[in-house]
């Protein structure tokens, strides 16, 4: 956990004419942190710092071509302009500024400000990298999960079949391809993947990157909600929770809220943290059952701590 912010020692550097100190000040008002939020002199505590990194940028300072690059992305001090960041982000990057090489690939990535480009995103990555900028190190190693993924899933492994639908997805590794996504998910559903089935289903459903077709959905629905109830019938926990939702919701199966009661209730008996959580909800907002706020507290705190021994099994010893 980050040490927490002195915001006196902030306050005092600002005053004293530190831009940086200047522009965390303000950002320090806008978002309000252990304070009432006040917009108007954050913006102004904004434009003070943006003199004075727009005069240091000018005269090449690396660090105050960054800085500035970041107030017009965030529009911090004014309306965000990303093209305009990227070309101070790019006077930084020469100059081996690793944070603004990584920005930069961040721009170049999604299009943002500048024409979408995912060959000089990584290569930009790879640059900030080299100089040993964490966020992207993490870009790249994605890159690399996502070719290892797709050599096993084009050598026929369901499993990886569907997790490079997810990388094309969410662009995790690769540029967001809705299309793709929905390809490899096919392959994956016609494998007997169960959460590739569940995710085809949705694409159907929703028209993501393939025609809307609701016969289609209700087809996949259905062969996942089988698989998921042979599972949870076997003792499954989180499958258990799955088909209790897909009753809530009438996904594969007709709606059924007694039913999604019981197998929400068995999945959470059986330490599934997201069924205890799920039953904390039904009970505080009183979905299918009477409002009832001590059992609702219990469910939540049931979920806290389940979701603690997974994390650190030592904290908690069953």
């Amino acid at each position: 956990m980050p040490p927490p912010v002195d915001q006196e020692a902030w306050r005092k550097k600002a005053e004293q004419g530190d831009p940086d100190a200047q522009y965390e000040w303000g950002k320090l008002q806008t978002w309000g942190k252990r304070q009432a939020k006040d917009n108007a002199e954050a913006t102004r505590w904004f434009l003070t710092a943006q003199v004075q990194f727009r005069k240091a940028a000018d005269q090449g300072d690396a660090h105050a071509q960054l800085q500035l690059g970041r107030m017009l992305e965030y529009g911090h001090g004014g309306e965000a302009d990303p093209a305009e960041a990227a070309k101070w982000y790019r006077r930084a990057a020469n100059q081996d500024e690793a944070q603004a090489q990584y920005r930069l690939g961040h721009l170049y990535e999604y299009g943002n400000g500048i024409a979408k480009d995912f060959q000089q995103a990584f290569r930009w990555y790879d640059l900030a990298a080299s100089l040993g900028d964490v966020n992207a190190k993490l870009k790249l190693d994605m890159r690399k999960q996502w070719r290892r993924g797709l050599a096993l899933a084009q050598q026929g492994e369901r499993g990886a079949q569907y997790q490079v639908g997810r990388m094309y997805e969410y662009g995790l590794g690769v540029a967001k391809d809705n299309e793709e996504a929905a390809n490899w998910y096919r392959r994956a559903a016609e494998q007997s993947n169960e959460a590739a089935q569940y995710k085809l289903a949705h694409i159907y459903k929703e028209g993501i990157g393939v025609p809307r077709d609701e016969a289609e959905a209700a087809k996949y629905y259905r062969l996942a909600a089988e698989q998921c109830r042979s599972k949870a019938e076997q003792g499954d926990a989180e499958a258990q929770f799955e088909l209790g939702r897909m009753y809530e919701q009438g996904y594969g199966v007709e709606a059924d809220p007694e039913l999604a009661l019981q197998w929400l209730r068995l999945a959470a008996k059986n330490g599934a943290s997201s069924a205890q959580y799920r039953l904390g909800h039904i009970y505080q907002e009183g979905l299918g059952v009477a409002k009832n706020s001590a059992w609702a507290a219990k469910w939540y705190r049931m979920s806290a701590r389940t979701a603690l021994v997974s994390t650190n099994p030592k904290m908690y010893p069953m």
